[in-house]
């Protein structure tokens, strides 16, 4: 019986400690940001049409909450190094790119990077639950314990994240046909289904692109830049 009270007893002083050790390692282990960028859908552009007309229209919209990004600034500087010309009216343009700044924020229960890119080009801001890096230290009547949790707490490892739905435009001799088809629903119970045919001098392109920044206290300005960066070199990579 004895032998069981100190097994307990060890176990209430060590566990917190030990808790609170691994947080420090894990804090640690992310010191350094790690940034990483994914595609919902592959985009290849046409490599003939590429290398004759190397000129382009950028338009770039933000409804994210993060309004400070410069990140239009971003895209047309990395375009201008893949040797894009950039101009001013798109009837000149021998591509469209146009971008909209979706999230720039904290990854948080109910809203993941997973989860966004998961939804592609124009789907919803929602992802799946999830679980945290950290989880704060477990309470303890022991002054080792705590101390070792306190040392824990004092370092979060934090994911921020941003996401881009981008639509290219190619223009492309001959032009392209196709069909535009509205679902519009009417009341609780009914659907219409339109249909009409479309012509036009571009081949259209559509991708949603998301882009994560991983780092011990991470700042909220100093991700927003660098993930606005690795965004920009993710659209410019498709030329």
């Amino acid at each position: 019986m004895a032998k069981q009270i100190l097994t307990i007893f060890l176990m209430i002083i060590l566990i917190p400690s030990l808790i609170g050790c691994a947080q420090t390692m894990h804090a640690i282990e992310h010191a350094k940001m790690t940034v990483t960028a994914n595609m919902s859908d592959t985009i290849f552009l046409d490599a003939a049409t590429l290398a004759k007309n190397r000129t382009a229209y950028v338009r770039v919209t933000n409804t994210s909450d993060m309004q400070e990004i410069a990140f239009e600034e971003s895209l047309c500087e990395r375009l201008r190094q893949k040797g894009i010309e950039l101009v001013s009216d798109p009837s000149n343009a021998g591509y469209i790119i146009q971008a909209n700044v979706l999230y720039m924020d904290y990854e948080k229960q109910g809203l993941t990077a997973d989860g966004m890119l998961a939804g592609g080009f124009g789907g919803a801001l929602a992802g799946a639950a999830i679980s945290g890096d950290w989880k704060g230290s477990l309470a303890g009547g022991i002054v080792g314990g705590l101390a070792g949790a306190a040392v824990g707490s004092a370092f979060k490892v934090e994911t921020f994240f941003g996401t881009v739905d981008v639509q290219i435009q190619e223009k492309v001799e001959g032009g392209v046909r196709g069909t535009m088809v509205t679902d519009a629903t009417q009341g609780s119970a009914s659907r219409l289904y339109t249909e009409r045919e479309v012509k036009s001098d571009y081949q259209t392109y559509r991708t949603r692109i998301v882009a994560k920044a991983k780092k011990t206290n991470i700042d909220r300005v100093e991700a927003a830049g660098v993930i606005s960066e690795k965004l920009a070199h993710q659209i410019a990579g498709a030329f």
